[in-house]
Formats: C-alpha cells, sequence, structure tokens
C-alpha cells in the first residue's frame, strides 16, 4: 500500500552499531540464515522485565524486540524474511559477519566501501513496511542525501538540521534546498532559514537517530556526536573518499515486487568480490 507523507518519518525505533563495538542484536541475526523469526527471538538477548510475561521469567521476550532490529538490518540490505517467513542473510549480511570482530576506525574503509555502495541503493519509499508510506512523488536516496549534504556542509551535520531541513528532501530540488537552508542558518541563525520539526515531541531523539546510525553503517562511516563535539554528526576522515565516490552513483528509483527483491538488490549493489563476501 502506497501512503502519503511527504516527509521523512521516524518509524525505526532502533539503532545500529558496529563501532566501537557491534549492537547487542546483530550477530544474532546474521547467524540465522534458515532459522523462523520465533527461532531468532528465542536466541536474542533480552531482560526478563520485559518478556511477554511481565517478568516472570517464564515468557519469551516481546515480539518487538525482533521486529524492530529487524526492519532495522532489512533497511540497509543485511537479511530479510523470505515467501515463507523463513530469515535470509545476504552476501552483505555475511560479509558483515565475517568484519564483525575485526573492524575498527583503522580498517573501516574495506568493508564500507561496500556497505557505502549498498546505502547508494536505498530508497526512502520502498516496499518495507517503514518504507511503504511515502507518497509515489516520493523519489529520495536518504543515505546519499545525508551523505551529499554533509560534504557540501565541511563534512558535518546536527540532529536539528536534518529535522528542520533534510528530511523535507524527497527529491533531488528538495535536496538542494535543504542544503542552502542549513548554510543559510549556519551563517545567521536569526534568518529563520530552517522549517518547522519534522519529527517532534519528547523522543524526537530517538526517531532521528535511527537514520544516521543508518547513513553511517553502525557508526563505520560517520562519526557519532558524542565521539566529536557533542553536537556534529562528522564523516570519519578515513570515509570521506569513499562517500564522495559513492555519493556520485546515480539510481535510478524503482518499484519492487515485495521486501526481499529490494533487499536483494541493495546487497547485490555493494558489488561484493568473492574475497570479501
Amino acid at each position: 500500500m502506497t501512503g502519503t507523507a511527504r516527509a521523512w518519518t521516524g518509524s525505526l525505533h532502533q539503532t545500529f552499531r558496529l563501532l566501537p563495538s557491534p549492537s547487542s542484536s546483530l550477530e544474532v541475526f546474521l547467524t540465522s540464515d534458515g532459522r523462523t523469526p520465533q527461532q531468532v527471538l528465542s536466541a536474542l538477548p533480552y531482560d526478563v522485565a520485559r518478556s511477554q510475561t511481565g517478568g516472570t521469567g517464564t515468557g519469551l521476550p516481546d515480539t518487538k524486540r525482533y521486529r524492530d532490529p529487524r526492519a532495522v538490518y532489512q533497511t540497509v540490505g543485511l537479511i530479510y524474511e523470505d515467501v515463507s517467513g523463513i530469515v535470509r542473510v545476504t552476501e552483505l549480511g555475511i560479509a558483515t559477519l565475517r568484519w564483525l570482530n575485526i573492524l575498527s576506525a583503522k580498517n573501516v574503509v574495506v568493508l564500507g566501501r561496500h556497505a557505502a555502495y549498498a546505502l547508494a541503493a536505498c530508497q526512502l519509499r520502498n516496499p518495507t513496511k517503514s518504507g511503504s508510506g511515502y507518497d509515489p512523488t516520493v523519489k529520495a536516496f536518504p543515505f546519499t542525501y545525508i551523505w551529499r549534504a554533509m560534504l557540501a556542509l565541511d563534512d558535518r551535520i546536527t540532529s536539528d538540521e536534518l529535522n528542520r531541513a533534510l528530511f523535507y528532501a524527497i527529491d533531488e530540488p528538495s535536496l538542494q534546498d535543504a542544503i542552502e537552508r542549513i548554510a543559510a542558518h549556519r551563517a545567521d541563525r536569526m534568518a529563520g532559514a530552517l522549517q518547522p520539526e519534522v519529527l517532534d515531541g519528547p523522543r524526537k531523539n530517538d526517531r532521528i537517530v535511527p537514520w544516521i546510525s543508518l547513513a553511517s553503517f553502525g557508526y563505520a562511516l560517520i562519526q557519532d556526536k558524542r565521539e566529536s563535539d557533542g553536537v556534529h554528526y562528522r564523516i570519519r576522515p578515513q570515509a570521506r573518499r569513499l562517500l564522495q565516490e559513492a555519493s556520485q552513483i546515480k539510481h535510478r528509483h524503482r518499484e519492487f515486487a515485495d521486501t526481499a527483491a529490494y533487499v536483494r538488490h541493495i546487497s547485490a549493489s555493494a558489488f561484493l568480490p568473492k574475497d570479501v563476501r
């Protein structure tokens, strides 16, 4: 079903991290090829207090603890569910698993290059649950848009700039408008260049952060703002050249039959050589 949203939504509820250490659920998902969602759920770390039985110690984790990370990992092309509901790990997911325990800021460009190629193929409007709520006129490539904005703006961006400018970018003209608005705001904060918040409310930051965690491939390509000044997300110096290259890839916005086809397309776009798969 096609929706009506004409700005980026906050439908993803979890972040994704590789550096400085991987998200606790990541290895479980990347080693779950051929498993059912229930089997993956049973293998996930969880707090008894969050179980379906209300903390008696006899229940399974709440199913959201499967659905939320699944949505994140399929968004960046690592896993999907096939037509029978079985979890499948893509070639990009397999490559990520192999690097999981040795990835560092020093060697990140090896896997990061292929991850960036894959992320460049990601569309804002797509068949996933989080991507199906957009208006048919939305033809944005969100992670490429984040990179291009950062590259044009001194390699950095803030949550406020994302929320009040870039999250309005649904096509090429609106991306350029967002970049110009951010630049104008930095030059004169009283000029009113930024627009109203797209995501608001007391937990808005929890809805903003997933976007940057995905665009950074788990903070492998972009630094968490806690690594810099606490305000700006910054492109890692060693990743700048590969993001410049990946951000120039021109993908045609496509329609996909289902989520599986879309996720396989993202993984295939990584162009993984045999020695990295």
